[in-house]
């Protein structure tokens, strides 16, 4: 396994900044004579949660980065890259390098749960920065939270709470889980499982699974043979992308079951293909049609990555929490961490996908989360037009309570 010195990517982008690409590592420096403001993404580049998150990332950060002008407090904007190919040790060796050796401020990506948690907890202990834009599970901000993180992907609890009232009101009783076996999935199973039963379902069985597993034949056998109501998908990225064409090709839908899917992407949508995604129900802050600075904003990711994939919600995810703490920097005239988290707490959060949106103390990011169905091939018209807003939660109640999770500082 090579060291994550040797994945490493620097980007320097600087307002008048001139860009060289040195090295096999693939860093690119600017010549400026400021001292950069350093930020780091952690991710997953190229394995099962990529494509949720991964390179388009980075991509989303760059344009943040960019739409802020390169510059903050006359200082450039640093972007240091690395993957810790879903295990937490790798992340957290990371980023103790980043923030003992490099001075990077903040860090943001961090696809995995575990990763995630597990860098919240050397962000606290080094006084910096930490944004989780893709992971979801709802322990970064219960009993993992820290003074120092924030969680800008809505949480297992809020999916969960979201998804499985309207199923029951739709008769869904019964329930099966297919999981994926890292903290996110559990935590998902657990978060739904709590939430079924208090509406007066059960859930009758369960399979997990290894990260990035490919056959999920079994899997979807036995949960028709369950007799479950409801198949609900604990899991993200190409592992769901690759459980929905199982139930697709065993006629789950097609025999009277219903899929639960608590985090389907467009891009999901496009890859599986709208025929075979069709009706399908998901609860979302972002999907290209949500506004037209969200259309906009994907035409212009389109054209930047490779095989012009759209955009997920993790992804943009990234655009608007660098962005908030680009605008909490140059708020506060200071990278300084307590002066820069305080600014972001009071400071309204308004970009393409949020309105009016806030920090929580927990470090919960507040927003209105849409629930969404995959329309018919035939009902589409223009790019991206696959979902339809069936309602809109608003913040408010959208997400667990302030201390209903467990937050120890809270």
């Amino acid at each position: 396994m090579p060291s994550f010195e040797t994945t490493r990517r620097t980007v320097l982008l600087g307002a008048a900044a001139s860009i060289a690409l040195i090295g096999l590592g693939g860093s690119l420096h600017a010549q400026d004579g400021g001292k950069p403001l350093k930020i780091g993404i952690i991710d997953d580049l190229s394995g099962p949660n990529s494509g949720n998150s991964g390179p388009g990332t980075v991509e989303a950060a760059k344009m943040a980065i960019e739409d802020f002008g390169g510059k903050v407090l006359g200082r450039p904007i640093e972007l240091l890259v690395a993957t810790d190919e879903n295990k937490p040790d790798i992340a957290v060796a990371i980023a103790q390098k980043w923030f003992d050796q490099d001075g990077v401020q903040m860090i943001t990506g961090l696809a995995a749960s575990n990763s995630a948690l597990a860098v919240q907890n050397i962000t606290k202990q080094a006084n910096k920065i930490s944004i989780v834009s893709a992971a979801a599970s709802a322990e970064l901000t219960g009993k993992g939270c820290t003074p120092n993180s924030l969680h800008w992907m809505f949480d297992t609890y809020a999916s969960a709470l979201a998804l499985v009232d309207g199923i029951i009101q739709q008769g869904g009783k019964k329930w099966f889980f297919i999981t994926v076996d890292v903290n996110f999935g559990r935590d998902m199973q657990a978060q739904a499982t709590s939430i079924i039963q208090q509406k007066g379902g059960e859930v009758v069985g369960s399979v997990a699974h290894p990260l990035g597993n490919l056959d999920f034949s079994s899997a979807i056998l036995s949960a028709q043979a369950s007799g479950a109501d409801v198949i609900a998908l604990a899991q993200a990225g190409a592992d769901l992308e690759n459980t929905i064409k199982a139930a697709r090709e065993f006629g789950v839908t097609q025999n009277g079951q219903k899929l639960a899917v608590f985090f389907l992407q467009t891009a999901q949508v496009e890859s599986i293909g709208q025929q075979a995604t069709q009706g399908l129900i998901t609860p979302t802050p972002f999907f290209p049609r949500l506004n037209e600075e969200t259309l906009a904003w994907t035409k212009r990711f389109v054209k930047r990555v490779p095989g012009g994939r759209v955009p997920t919600a993790n992804q943009a995810n990234a655009y608007g929490a660098v962005t908030h703490y680009l605008k909490a920097v140059a708020a506060a005239g200071t990278d300084e961490t307590q002066a820069v988290l305080k600014k972001m707490r009071e400071m309204p959060i308004n970009d393409m996908m949020t309105k009016n949106g806030q920090v929580r103390e927990d470090g919960r990011v507040l927003r209105d989360l849409n629930i969404v169905q995959v329309k018919k091939p035939e009902q589409s018209s223009g790019d991206y037009d696959y979902f339809e807003v069936l309602t809109t939660i608003p913040k408010e109640r959208a997400y667990r309570g302030l201390k209903e999770g467990g937050c120890p500082h809270v």
